[in-house]
């Protein structure tokens, strides 16, 4: 990040003296969509793993969650944090190892839509700008990778866990929470486009649905503070790929985590007025 700072500093402070803070409000109103079906998403899959949560309480803990891993080191801290704290089955004590497969469960259902966004997108992107000997390296490349899904899920396990992991994500289970977890990710992905739009940035809008999917799953890696410095490095490598110069691809990613923070900013009360209470 200090690498970012010194040598496209000067840029990047023009940029965001640009942003047009009228797409705030917009921006906020699909963080509102994000947060409810993302807390949505957790409630169902727990009631299928016999770990029923409540809804309100899954709104409160998942933006308590997006809070903390926004300013914690790892940005897995404000997960644990929920798995932790929300009751299960109604009990008073919360059962960690239940609430905490939930949640690893609900965060694979968003990272696997993620990737087949990512895969289908650029499948596109190649179909669309006819390259076609890349397109039939992708296609044949889901297809291996179908293939390896279907033998593994053929695999008998006795493990109580992989059970759960393979009735979660098969057969008709699978399809009501991916085409969920599909509306999220493509929130996401608008967000960040929006974030480009308040620069007053001429962008591509097919190059972001297919390269934006690297930089949100780059800020899921548990080696930075809220994304942050990893996100703008991604931002930084693949800033030829979305037609952007370097410093505006680097500074569509600081307003993007500018905008994740604020829209978290919920949290803050819900954790706070937890703890008074």
């Amino acid at each position: 990040m200090s690498y970012l700072i010194v040598y496209y500093g000067n840029d990047i402070k023009l940029l965001i003296k640009e942003v047009n803070l009228l797409y705030l409000p917009l921006i906020f109103l699909l963080s509102l969509l994000q947060y409810f079906l993302s807390a949505w998403r957790w409630h169902f899959i727990a009631s299928k793993t016999r770990s029923r949560i409540n809804y309100k309480d899954a709104i409160r803990f998942y933006y308590i969650s997006g809070f903390l891993n926004n300013i914690l080191p790892t940005g897995i801290l404000g997960d644990i944090y929920r798995s932790i704290n929300i009751k299960i089955n109604g009990e008073k004590r919360g059962n960690i190892l239940k609430s905490l497969q939930s949640v690893i469960l609900e965060r694979l259902s968003g990272q696997i839509t993620l990737v087949v966004t990512f895969i289908i997108s650029l499948s596109l992107f190649f179909f669309i700008n006819e390259k076609y000997t890349a397109f039939y390296y992708v296609v044949g490349s889901i297809l291996i990778l179908f293939l390896l899904i279907r033998l593994f899920f053929r695999y008998k396990q006795n493990n109580k866990y992989i059970i759960n992991f393979k009735y979660i994500f098969s057969g008709k289970l699978f399809y009501k929470h991916f085409f969920l977890s599909l509306i999220i990710v493509l929130t996401y992905i608008t967000t960040y486009i929006i974030c480009a739009f308040s620069l007053n940035l001429d962008i591509d809008i097919i190059s972001f649905f297919v390269f934006a999917p690297i930089i949100l799953f780059s800020m899921t890696l548990p080696v930075s503070i809220g994304g942050w410095g990893i996100r703008e490095t991604t931002a930084l490598a693949i800033s030829f790929l979305l037609g952007l110069t370097v410093s505006a691809s680097v500074t569509v990613a600081i307003v993007y985590g500018l905008t994740n923070l604020f829209c978290s900013l919920p949290g803050m009360y819900f954790l706070i007025n937890r703890k008074i209470s």
